[in-house]
């Protein structure tokens, strides 16, 4: 076949068993587990055919995907994560509006609302965590920004296309099903919603100084360290849980503030 999906996991070994069984057979995949979890591997590999694991450590999404569409060998590759069920035709859609498109195409996105519109819908941006590429044109692009852990690397894919004037569309004819909630395991969920608020703070200082220049940087960033620093002394005497969010929040906007790269990790104990 002339596509492989590609879904970056972290610790969401029961997702991902679900939206395996939602693609079917048909087509190659690969999961870029940054979990490092072997027995996922094991797991997945044996139960699923056409699906490749690979472990890698946890650099972020767009690293992760980036890894992923270069171990592809297929013309097309649809990237997404382990909370996308897709409709039994929308990989077949997706790639008949490519044809149709001649291929002269940033990306094509799904959509998860049914729409009337059965043309092509052009955008300038949308969610990126489900989009449809060519491979090799993909790569020579420069694929996603690696800078970026988490947070805004689809504003960031969006906003580069659009500078070179390559379009993006959505396909109303490829639905897809977002999921929210449930995605990681119950000992994960406080960690990385520390990890979340932290990369958040950072990768929107980050975008803002690449687009707009460090001034304007600082002046969009600068009430959320003022909100956040309040909180943070607020909270460090009456709600723990509460405490660490807002910290990370300092923590990530500080950190971009003195160009440090976006280092940080959640702390999750390996069983």
């Amino acid at each position: 076949m002339s596509v492989t999906i590609i879904i970056v996991s972290y610790k969401s070994d029961s997702r991902i068993q679900k939206c395996l069984k939602n693609l079917g057979k048909k087509y190659k995949k690969i999961i870029i587990d940054t979990s490092k979890d072997m027995s996922l591997k094991t797991k997945i590999e044996k139960k699923f055919p056409k699906t490749k694991v690979i472990l890698t450590s946890n650099n972020g999404y767009g690293a992760a995907m980036n890894y992923g569409v270069k171990k592809a060998k297929t013309k097309y590759v649809f990237m997404s994560t382990p909370d996308i069920l897709l409709n039994n035709k929308t990989i077949k859609n997706l790639l008949s509006a490519a044809k149709k498109l001649n291929d002269n195409f940033a990306f094509l996105s799904p959509v998860t609302k049914t729409s009337k519109n059965k043309s092509f819908i052009e955008v300038e941006n949308c969610k990126g965590y489900a989009i449809f590429v060519d491979r090799k044109k993909f790569q020579k692009f420069g694929g996603w920004d690696k800078n970026f852990f988490l947070f805004y690397e689809d504003h960031d894919l969006c906003m580069r296309y659009n500078e070179i004037k390559k379009k993006i569309y959505l396909i109303p004819n490829a639905k897809v099903k977002h999921v929210v909630g449930g995605f990681y395991k119950n000992d994960a969920i406080n960690e990385i919603d520390i990890c979340k608020n932290w990369h958040f703070m950072w990768s929107k200082f980050y975008f803002y100084k690449k687009y707009n220049g460090l001034i304007y940087a600082y002046i969009i960033t600068f009430p959320f360290m003022i909100r956040s620093f309040i909180k943070t002394l607020f909270y460090f005497f009456t709600n723990k849980n509460r405490f660490k969010i807002y910290y990370a929040r300092l923590s990530g906007l500080l950190n971009a503030y003195t160009n440090n790269k976006s280092w940080f990790r959640p702390f999750i104990k390996v069983n």
